[in-house]
């Protein structure tokens, strides 16, 4: 099942992070829950989609930063999504989870009126964005339009 994060699910956001975090080769500070979970807590500009499997454990984790144009007189306005982790753990890979989450992310920018989302896409998982619907507009972003919007 996939939903939207709620605050109960700050913990299991900051612990899918970690691992994603140490699969990077990065290496944990002391007290890293909490504070990642205090500052997702905190950050309300964000959308964070959650896989759970059927017993409730989390299987994985798509967030997205939502940016807001400012007015201006030269562009039209308005909101696109900044997609800064996308995650399944290492026991439910390869069984679509991934562009599952995308495509929720997806369903819920088309219903909030969000035409536009990009990320940072690392080369390994660039095929993952392809067949999500995301487009090359450099060699490391990739960027997914709806159809009039954004």
């Amino acid at each position: 099942m996939i939903r939207l994060a709620e605050p109960r699910d700050a913990l299991a956001v900051a612990a899918l992070t970690l691992q994603d975090d140490r699969e990077c080769g990065a290496t944990v500070q002391p007290g890293f829950l909490d504070r990642f979970a205090d500052a997702w807590l905190a950050d309300h500009d964000r959308v964070t989609l959650l896989a759970e499997a059927d017993d409730g454990r989390p299987l994985g984790v798509v967030t997205a930063a939502v940016v807001t144009k400012l007015p201006s007189s030269r562009r039209p306005d308005g909101r696109w999504l900044h997609v800064s982790l996308l995650f399944v753990t290492k026991d439910a890979r390869g069984a679509g989870l991934g562009a599952a989450l995308l495509g929720a992310l997806r369903d819920w920018a088309l219903a909030h009126e969000v035409g536009r989302m990009q990320l940072n896409a690392a080369p390994g998982a660039r095929s993952l964005y392809t067949r999500a619907g995301f487009g090359p507009p450099t060699d490391a972003l990739m960027e997914w339009r709806a159809d009039g919007l954004g």
